[in-house]
């Protein structure tokens, strides 16, 4: 089973997406990394966050053990990573790492959950479940802030205005804008809190598996 979760920052995707790998036994995979991993890379070397073809070339070293530094949750690191996103070459090459880590699952996962922003329209478009996880800009800058104090990290007064600006530039790139697939099922957490989020997402998945399961039993079937 391979289930998309897509959305902007802040909304609650990551949590939704390991909430529904431990449920479900499924491996899951933060594609958000993957960038964060090659910004902070370009940052430490550097690098100019607009030359496709150097950011290519380091995205091709990526490997599993760069996407587990803590210093890949740094704010610097997340705005860079939503720079270096907006570029086609690089977007091209992380697609291929995800689909390549997305086919590696081994016993005990069933599956995978995917957490990102074109999983649905892009990395995998024949995802057996979509969800577009989103909230408001101020209920997501409001929960970034609250992340920050919790981890012991200085606040930052501009973090709606950032929220804002990257969900820009994410749902206007040319490629992989940041948008629904026409396929999936909306998601708006603004409302709930997270175990309510993660308690709706889990009777997603339950529902779409008992669907699956009496299409399968029934003589005509349904796929």
């Amino acid at each position: 089973m391979i289930i998309a979760v897509d959305g902007p920052a802040g909304a609650g995707k990551g949590t939704i997406s390991r909430a529904l790998a431990q449920h479900f036994s499924l491996k899951y995979i933060d594609t958000g990394l993957m960038y964060r991993a090659l910004a902070y890379k370009a940052l430490a070397e550097g690098m100019d966050l607009t030359h496709e073809d150097s950011l290519v070339s380091v995205a091709k070293t990526l490997t599993t053990n760069d996407l587990q530094l803590p210093e890949l949750r740094m704010e610097e690191v997340g705005n860079a990573a939503s720079k270096i996103a907006v570029l086609p070459a690089v977007r091209e090459q992380i697609t291929l790492h995800t689909r390549r880590f997305s086919q590696e699952i081994v016993l005990p996962y069933r599956g995978v959950v995917l957490d990102g922003r074109d999983i649905g329209t892009v990395v995998c478009p024949d995802a057996d479940i979509k969800i577009f996880v989103t909230a408001t800009p101020m209920v997501r800058a409001e929960r970034r802030l609250a992340e920050m104090v919790r981890s012991g990290k200085q606040p930052q007064p501009n973090m709606l205005e950032q929220i804002i600006e990257r969900d820009q530039r994410d749902q206007t790139r040319t490629t992989s804008p940041l948008v629904p697939a026409v396929d999936a099922t909306l998601f708006d957490t603004s409302e709930l809190t997270i175990q309510e989020a993660c308690q709706r997402a889990v009777a997603i998945v339950a529902e779409y598996q008992s669907v699956n399961s009496e299409c399968l039993k029934s003589a005509n079937g349904c796929r």
